[in-house]
Formats: C-alpha cells, structure tokens, sequence
C-alpha cells in the first residue's frame, strides 16, 4: 500500500508531495486543479512494460488519434511541456521507496533485444534481428529501488510505438484505472468477473452487490455476438443484465470487479460520483470500504461533490475511519498545494459546513 507520494516534472505537478496516504483516499478540489492528473501520475508508475501506456491515457480524455511525433506524444506529460526536463515519481509503500524517473532521450538506437512493439492499432510486431538499428526518439524509463536500476524505453519508430527492455526483471503490480467517461467496458467487467468465477470467487462479489440490490441471487456472464454482458437473478422470470438493475449497482459492480482483481494492488476512480444518486453513495462507500480490506487493496478516487464526501465520511465510519483520508489540492499561484484531512479533522469540517471540496 502506498503511503507517501511524491511528483517532479509531472503534467501540472511542478513538486507536487503526500505525505500520508490511507487506504482509502478522496481527493477533492476545484476544476483544473490536478485531481485527474495525480490519479494518472500514480497509473503510469505501475502501468509498466506497456507500450500503450501513455496513448490509453490520452484515450480516457477523449484524444483517441495522435501523430506519431515527440512533440504530440510526449510532451503533454511533461510540466510546461519542457520536454529537457525529467519526471520523477516516487512511491513509498512498506518502508520502501520506488523512483520511476522519465527522460526524453531524442537519439535512442534500439538493441533489437527484447523488443516489444506495436503498430497504432496496438497490435504486436515482431522485429528481425538482421535489422540494422536506427535512432529513434524515446522516453528512458528507469525503476530505482533499493540501489537496483531496471531501465525500459518507450519508443517512436517505423513500426510504431514500441517498449525495449533493457531488465526484463521490472515488477508489475496491480493496478486498474476506472476513468470518468462512461462505465467501464462491459468486456473488462465480465473478464474480470470470469477470474474470480474459475477460482470460486464470484460469490464475493453478489455479496457486495447486494448491499444495493438485496434480491440479487446470482451473477452469470452470458455472450452475446462478440460482446460478453454479466446478468443477474433478482427473482425475476428470467436473468436480466446487470445494466437494467439501475447506475448504481452497474457502477458498484465495475468498482468491486477492480477491486478484487487488483489484489494486493491499487484501484484508481476518477469523479466517483458520475452516475450515481446521493442516496446509494453511503452504501457503495461501506462496500468500498469492506471489499478494499478483504482483498487488501487500496483506493485513491477523485470528486468535487459534498455529497460524495460526506456519504464516504459516513460510510467508512466507525471500525474503518483509520482507512479513511480526504485531501484537498488547490493551484495556488501556478502551483499544485495539498492539505490532507484525517476522519477527526473531516467530522469538524462537516459539523461546521466548512467548504473544504
């Protein structure tokens, strides 16, 4: 778990720091402040050995077609676009503290060792080895970790975007990203419900969902043409998709899904609050909170609404306030600031109805 967070060079993140981090933490502010931006910063440390990984980022703000060149590509990640600068994330979890460190490297020439590549479509290449390397444009990607150093370059070539490794040995952790637009896709609900189902694990997750929906029995995933839908049994004649059964419980369903498949890992949620009612926000917050011990699994979401942060006050009271932190980040003359908030200091907050989103 993840407790203590530090950003150099990063989007908006000039030296952006956290100093605690909880298992569960809200993290509220204005618009443009950095909310979404800390959540990705946190993805792409884990989202290593990906070739895809800064064009699916892109893609969950809607920018699904980019050209094929540095100054597109790559230098929105970087803070003023100052692409000669370096990004650094640090993460410190079980006393132990992670650098991921970025660097554009404009004359990388690829050792055709170990390569994995892929074509804009994300499909896999294969590059033969009598090939004779030419430079390309890539970030240096390096892991420091308890003085071992693996490195990975993200590249630019003709065959399209590509990861060379030079230490295959990097560790990749669980992580999944819930974005903001849209529900998650119904394919990645039901492949990951199909995880837990070969290994008994599916009742987990009814169990949770039926914090909302207490008549659901069952839950199946039915194929239709090429596209898998998870159904439920709520006592009907017949199973219906899980989509019918209101936003709420659709969305509880992704938020368990992620949760149970990123065990020992993290879930990132992006404005938590789309797409539900404040009425069922204390409820998904309790399963939140019960789910996220059961398969010890850390959450950091976002929102800017009141309702959303008090529901989540209220539904991880009690035995699971010690999991519970609200930070508030503001821009503050160009610059990203955080004030962190534990359970003690939010009860006042709320009692008072101190503006603190």
């Amino acid at each position: 778990m993840i407790t203590k967070l530090e950003i150099k060079g990063f989007k908006g993140f000039k030296h952006f720091s956290i100093p605690k981090l909880t298992r569960i933490t809200l993290v509220g502010g204005k618009n443009n402040s950095g909310k979404t931006s800390l959540l990705e910063a946190v993805f792409l440390f884990f989202d290593r050995m990906n070739p895809q990984m800064l064009t699916n980022q892109f893609a969950r703000r809607g920018v699904s077609i980019l050209p094929l060149e540095p100054e597109t590509m790559w230098a929105p990640i970087f803070h003023d676009y100052e692409m000669e600068k370096v990004i650094s994330i640090s993460v410190t979890s079980n006393n132990s503290t992670e650098i991921m460190t970025i660097t554009f490297n404009p004359s990388y020439t690829p050792s055709l060792v170990r390569a994995r590549t892929t074509d804009q479509g994300g499909r896999l290449l294969q590059i033969s080895t009598d090939q004779k390397p030419t430079p390309s444009y890539a970030l240096d990607i390096a892991y420091i970790m308890n003085g071992t150093k693996a490195i990975s370059h993200l590249l630019i070539g003709a065959e399209g975007l590509g990861l060379h490794v030079d230490n295959s040995k990097i560790k990749k952790e669980s992580a999944i990203f819930i974005a903001t637009r849209g529900l998650t896709n119904p394919n990645e609900d039901a492949e990951r419900f199909g995880r837990l189902d070969i290994v008994g694990k599916q009742d987990e997750v009814v169990k949770f969902l039926r914090i909302i929906e207490p008549n659901l029995k069952t839950l199946s995933s039915i194929s239709i043409g090429n596209m898998s839908l998870l159904h439920g049994d709520i006592g009907l004649k017949r199973k219906i998709p899980v989509s019918y059964m209101g936003e709420g419980v659709s969305k509880l369903l992704s938020i368990i899904l992620a949760i149970a498949n990123a065990k020992d890992g993290i879930v990132l949620i992006d404005e938590f609050e789309n797409g539900l009612h404040y009425s069922v926000m204390q409820k998904i917050w309790e399963a939140i909170g019960k789910a996220s011990r059961e398969f010890n699994c850390q959450v950091i979401a976002t929102s800017h609404s009141y309702e959303c942060l008090e529901s989540a006050y209220n539904g991880l009271s009690g035995d699971r306030q010690k999991d519970f932190s609200y930070l508030r980040i503001d821009k503050v003359d160009n610059e990203i600031k955080t004030k962190i908030f534990d359970f003690e200091m939010l009860k006042v907050a709320i009692d008072t109805n101190s503006e603190v989103r």
